[in-house]
């Protein structure tokens, strides 16, 4: 009776080696992925993915992160803001979540530029950066449609100016953006 026992065992732990084994070699069960920081800055890549996920993934850190940036935000801590804003977005990249983060980049990247003297250097760069974010907030928008009239008309505002600011290289008065970033015609 005792060695039909210990065959028994031997059999099922032997058998569950090989479904663990069998599992570990089928590699990892493919899960759906939160975008990168550098993905926000792709609008096809934006819209695709809020096709594929419309309700966003990890809801409560996305929520949470977006409280967090709400937070610094009325602290004017841009930096603090900006990675908030920035780790909600890469699960949920909302039109709304995606315009706190390119607003907190902004004002995070103007007063770096404050502190280094008023600087022009890299404000192409950061203008470049900011209108392909403005582009994704209205690629966002396409698929999920949650921004007001007035919302859309100022992001296809902000577009506009820092797209003429590209081509001529001087700034646009009244460019919310420029503003954000701490610079003025």
């Amino acid at each position: 009776m005792m060695g039909k026992q210990s065959v028994r065992s031997l059999w099922l732990i032997n058998g569950a080696f090989v479904a663990l084994m069998g599992c570990a070699n089928a590699g990892p069960v493919p899960t759906a992925e939160v975008l990168t920081q550098e993905n926000l800055s792709e609008p096809d890549t934006v819209s695709e993915w809020l096709r594929k996920h419309p309700g966003g993934l990890e809801k409560k850190e996305a929520a949470f992160s977006y409280g967090e940036g709400l937070k610094y935000k009325s602290n004017k801590d841009w930096s603090a803001a900006a990675k908030s804003f920035g780790e909600s977005a890469i699960r949920y990249p909302s039109p709304q979540v995606l315009t706190e983060y390119v607003t907190a980049s902004l004002r995070m990247l103007g007063e770096i530029r404050a502190r280094r003297g008023d600087t022009t250097l890299g404000v192409d760069r950061d203008m470049d950066y900011a209108l392909l974010q403005y582009r994704s907030v209205m690629a966002a928008d396409s698929v999920l449609d949650t921004l007001s009239e007035r919302e859309k008309m100022q992001v296809e505002a902000n577009i506009a100016c820092l797209s003429d600011y590209l081509r001529t290289r001087q700034i646009p008065a009244g460019c919310q953006p420029f503003e954000y970033y701490g610079m003025r015609p």
